[in-house]
């Protein structure tokens, strides 16, 4: 937990600049596992390698290196991309009053409506954050972000503290009684484990090896054009680049790299299979709206695919309550003192009653929180009862099946509210804090949550004890946010954050915030019943999905990979997922389940090996100050 605590500030820091310093929005957090996490794991076990023929006293246990793996992981998702979740946070509260003119009248419409204890207004001190070539440490400077700072803090650690308690609650149902998989613990659990012999696997070896030595030859083709690159993705976008229909596809790009590769082999045959599909069935569905001339846009109006993977979310939602049901019911005996069938719960983190207390208290907070910054009181009650059962199935799927990506589209409250109640009942007050709250309400494919589920499985055979590793996870999202706002403002204050084009994406999440805080005050809008009846789509669509694949076995459609087909992620890994599937099918109709384990390792390999060289690639790029792209087109 120490180190887990020290390393905490130098990975965040790490992570700021790498997303800065060179260009881009995100170093991690596109994918479901975190390639520096993964990288700073592969370091550390083959460090412990060392210490256990050298110095055995000083070698880690395993639960020691999963330790410091999950507290890395939970600092990571919270500030490592400007487009999911935290990074573009201190841009986006100081935006609407940097970029204020007479023109766009910001003062007079936007200011009023954006709480002063969550922003920062004071165009001296925001000077040197845009423009550069100044210092964070004035005493002027550090009073402006010093609250927001601590506000924030407090803010993200009441979130995932509820986050945490729900997890306790749900790990029984979801790990002992169903036996979920858990796909994505496979990697860090089997790195760890001296009996697996991993690091004695020569398939393992040639994975991390193949992976090392493309992305490594790539970044050398770059800094010496004249070496041919080895292509790991292809752009096809000149082929469909203002030629309707086609220019209505969302991503115009296939990848595979060797850590995608790595990734999907982790995915279920039918989830696969099914996002296989599904990506095909949307890009479909955008062109023939093009066609037909149903749409203008494929980022908004019809189809409304964003809306109706928010209504499949839900869908998902009312599922896993409908199964779970009396489990919870059992959960809720047991925390009042009723007579339950849950008599031991000796082996959670939280005991059920301090669980559900402790959830109560940290929903308290952030009802306090978002009441005083001006939400309406039913408001912030559909705020939490959207939130947190959406972060929850996050976990759920995670669990069960390990998706490459759970990025979301419209799914979060300040998409859904809107649309479906409307700007004008909601109020100015209300976008207001939907406008600064924007960077953690967007597309979720970062989101720690399901990090705290899996820590509960990686302590299973005493490994960790549960409430440790619940303390150790605890306390590291509100020291991650301060880091982050050292971190962030250290940079920005000397490179400044309006200075050059690369820092585009760091401010479109502002903008897009203050845009439809701008239209909701000049043009307030009412339910928006395209969208509504998008989102009913959707949830019906899911649930006859899944009535589907729970009474025919032979179904091969899985409903999960309906709302996540949609992801840009999922859409260019298109042709990694189909060419694991196929491996992955090969291996156990002609080899069985013996011949997939054998395998295993090889494909863990290009995980490990692919983190590590994006790990090297990036400290390389910021070493010489230029970009060089894992992907060679």
């Amino acid at each position: 937990m120490a180190i887990g605590l020290v390393l905490t500030p130098l990975n965040v820091f790490f992570v700021v600049k790498a997303t800065l310093a060179v260009g881009g929005f995100r170093f991690t957090g596109r994918h479901s596992l975190f390639v520096n996490t993964v990288a700073v794991l592969f370091l550390l076990t083959l460090v412990n390698q060392w210490l256990k023929r050298r110095r055995v006293p000083w070698a880690f246990g395993a639960g020691e290196l999963l330790t410091i793996y999950l507290m890395l992981g939970m600092s990571t998702g919270l500030v490592s991309s400007a487009f999911d979740l935290g990074n573009s946070l201190a841009t986006t509260i100081t935006y609407p009053f940097w970029f204020a003119t007479k023109e766009n009248r910001w003062q007079e419409l936007l200011w009023p409506a954006l709480p002063p204890w969550l922003t920062v207004r004071d165009r001296e001190v925001l000077a040197g954050f845009y423009l550069g070539d100044a210092s964070l440490y004035g005493g002027a400077v550090i009073r402006a972000w010093a609250g927001p700072a601590l506000w924030y803090a407090g803010f993200v650690g009441a979130l995932m503290w509820v986050c945490l308690c729900l997890n306790s609650v749900v790990r029984r149902r979801w790990e002992d009684e169903e036996k979920l998989p858990f796909p994505l613990t496979v990697l860090p659990m089997q790195m760890v484990e001296e009996r697996v012999g991993l690091f004695r696997n020569r398939l393992w070896w040639l994975g991390v090896g193949l992976s090392l030595g493309l992305g490594l030859w790539n970044a050398l083709a770059g800094l010496a054009p004249s070496l041919p690159s080895i292509p790991l993705a292809y752009d096809y976008s000149a082929y469909v680049e203002n030629r309707p229909p086609w220019s209505f596809m969302r991503w115009t790009a296939f990848e595979w790299q060797p850590f995608a590769l790595g990734l999907c082999y982790l995915i279920p045959l039918d989830l696969a299979f099914s996002l296989f599909v599904f990506d095909l069935f949307w890009m479909a569905e955008y062109v023939l709206s093009g066609h037909l001339g149903w749409s203008v846009s494929q980022w908004s109006g019809f189809p409304y695919g964003d809306q109706q993977t928010a209504g499949s979310f839900v869908a998902l939602l009312v599922a896993a309550s409908w199964l779970d049901r009396k489990y919870l019911v059992e959960v809720l005996r047991r925390a009042l003192g009723l007579p339950s069938l849950l008599q031991e719960d000796g082996r959670e983190a939280f005991g059920y009653r301090f669980a559900l207390l402790g959830s109560l208290m940290g929903l308290a907070s952030l009802a306090w929180f978002l009441a005083r910054g001006g939400i309406q009181a039913w408001v912030v009650l559909a705020f939490l009862a959207i939130y947190f059962p959406t972060a929850l199935v996050i976990s759920r799927l995670r669990a069960q099946l390990g998706p490459p990506t759970h990025q979301l589209g419209a799914s979060m409250p300040n998409w859904i509210l809107p649309a479906l109640i409307g700007t004008r009942t909601l109020g100015a007050r209300t976008m207001g804090m939907f406008a600064v709250l924007l960077p953690f309400l967007q597309e979720q494919r970062n989101n720690p949550t399901p990090i705290q589920l899996e820590a509960f499985k990686m302590a299973e055979g005493g490994r960790m004890e549960r409430p440790r590793i619940a303390l150790a996870l605890a306390l590291v999202p509100p020291l991650a946010m301060l880091c982050y706002f050292w971190a962030y403002l250290h940079v920005g204050y000397q490179m400044g954050l309006a200075s050059k084009v690369t820092f585009y994406p760091h401010l479109h999440v502002p903008r897009l915030g203050t845009s439809i805080l701008d239209e909701a005050i000049r043009y307030p809008s009412d339910t928006d019943v395209s969208a509504s009846l998008a989102m009913g789509f959707g949830l019906v669509f899911t649930l006859v999905l899944m009535f589907l694949k729970l009474q025919f076995a032979w179904w091969p459609l899985h409903p999960v990979a309906f709302p996540i087909g949609l992801a840009s992620t999922i859409q260019a890994m298109t042709v990694a997922i189909f060419v694991t599937w196929l491996c992955k099918a090969l291996l156990l109709r002609y080899g069985g389940l013996a011949a997939h384990r054998r395998a295993l390792p090889f494909f863990l390999g290009l995980l490990a090996g692919g983190a590590a060289e994006a790990m090297l690639r990036r400290c390389l790029s910021l070493l010489l100050g230029v970009s060089l792209s894992f992907m060679a087109t």
